[in-house]
């Protein structure tokens, strides 16, 4: 009898996202063996698909690729991508904002970053945090692994993002998020929500309440997204960024991003 396989849920929701999107150039950035950019070629859209080992990817056949390195300069001119595709490779990365910065070379002005990364605060990766001191996908520690573990480990974790400072390093490189997704929800997270739902009310409310009556920041907007479902129940934290080419600088971000697209739980 052979291993059943676990459903790539992640594999579905990213072609989903793109089906809503206009034909354009696509860039599948650390591809692996290219099961993303065959699904989004599929769509219809021309894609280029880049990683540093060329005897992993499948389809030479259907799809341009180049092997590089996310890390290093791309080799691609300024403003060269509609799409960039750039999945579960942020957590692995030590020097992010150079390497988003570089996303935002290539890719046009108004074109779309696609982003995942493990959501480490839906409420069962939190409860893992409380009682285990870790996050979901991040539970080791890395320098065991690295020291331990060395012919084990391809990818080390070094990095647990939380939409906060994704965000932030987004923002600082010029883009805007305009959605959040995730591929799959946990539905067996939903009581432990009901249950827990009157502290987390509470929480809530109060602390907006108290900042904004000592004249601090208001915390209604993220905390609309942190209540959304996706960030509750969410597996994986997906996000579609815009790039508008700012970097460093102010350029109306609150007005930009909508945060009442987002699912939020009451």
């Amino acid at each position: 009898m052979g291993l059943k396989l676990k459903k790539n849920y992640l594999l579905e929701k990213i072609p989903q996202i793109f089906s809503q999107e206009e034909k354009g150039s696509v860039l599948d950035l650390g591809c692996g063996r290219g099961m993303f950019s065959i699904e989004i070629h599929k769509l219809g859209f021309p894609v280029t698909a880049l990683d540093c080992n060329s005897g992993h990817f499948r389809f030479h056949d259907e799809i341009k690729f180049i092997e590089g390195n996310v890390i290093e300069k791309l080799p691609f001119d300024d403003s060269s991508f509609d799409y960039l595709v750039f999945l579960e490779t942020i957590e692995h990365l030590e020097k992010p904002f150079e390497i988003i910065g570089e996303l935002s070379r290539v890719l046009k002005p108004n074109g779309k970053l696609i982003l995942s990364t493990p959501n480490i605060l839906n409420l069962g990766s939190r409860m893992r945090f409380l009682f285990e001191w870790c996050f979901d996908f991040i539970r080791e520690p890395p320098i065991d692994l690295q020291e331990h573990m060395i012919d084990k480990v391809e990818n080390l974790h070094i990095i647990p993002w939380r939409y906060h400072e994704l965000e932030y390093l987004l923002y600082r490189q010029g883009f805007y998020v305009e959605n959040i997704y995730t591929d799959y929800v946990y539905g067996g997270l939903k009581p432990l929500y009901c249950l827990l739902y009157p502290f987390l009310w509470m929480q809530r409310k109060g602390k907006e309440k108290r900042s904004l009556r000592k004249g601090g920041m208001d915390f209604r907007r993220i905390n609309n997204i942190l209540f959304s479902r996706e960030m509750l129940f969410g597996k994986h934290l997906i996000l579609k960024a815009v790039n508008v080419k700012e970097k460093g600088q102010s350029f109306g971000y609150f007005e930009k991003t909508e945060i009442k697209k987002f699912n939020t739980c009451p």
